[in-house]
């Protein structure tokens, strides 16, 4: 067995071989019939955009864990608190807020949601005012289960340039 042979075994090998906790994640997940955790998961993400537009910082607050990070598209880190007085404060409009290509990912009670935002709107009050934030995005998005609910920690976004 030569050497270069003897790594594409190793590395097929160690791609075949399942993680522990990963390989449920990594399964055969069909999109056209999610389990009731995946359900669970895109219900929530779902409330959490019927939130963003419409500033409920209610349910915003049940959504986001006490520790949630937003990091933006500009790299700026928002706490939960950051995201609650904006939203409270009706800085931010959305005219659109959606997500395409949604897909959600297992971990035992960590879920990873990764979508496409379609995004029309932006800051309409306070510093950042007339600052137009409609685009397409990238987003990930990390859930934990805590006792019996999920709640999000940490939003990433990229912003995908036209």
């Amino acid at each position: 067995m030569t050497l270069r042979s003897w790594i594409h075994a190793i590395i097929a090998g160690a791609i075949a071989v399942p993680i522990r906790g990963l390989g449920a994640g990594l399964a055969a997940q069909n999109p056209a019939r999610p389990n009731a955790d995946e359900q669970a998961v895109l219900s929530v993400n779902e409330q959490l955009h019927s939130a963003v537009v419409a500033s409920d910082t209610a349910m915003l607050r049940q959504v986001f864990a006490p520790e949630y990070l937003f990091i933006t598209a500009t790299g700026d880190v928002r706490s939960r608190e950051e995201v609650l007085r904006y939203y409270g404060a009706k800085q931010v409009a959305w005219r659109i807020y959606r997500a395409d290509s949604v897909r959600v990912r297992l971990f035992g009670d960590a879920a990873v949601v990764t979508s496409l935002g379609v995004r029309e709107g932006g800051w309409v009050a306070g510093p950042r005012a007339g600052t137009d934030l409609s685009g397409r995005y990238r987003s990930t998005r990390v859930y934990v289960r805590r006792g019996g609910r999920w709640q999000l920690v940490s939003t990433h976004e990229s912003r995908i340039a036209p």
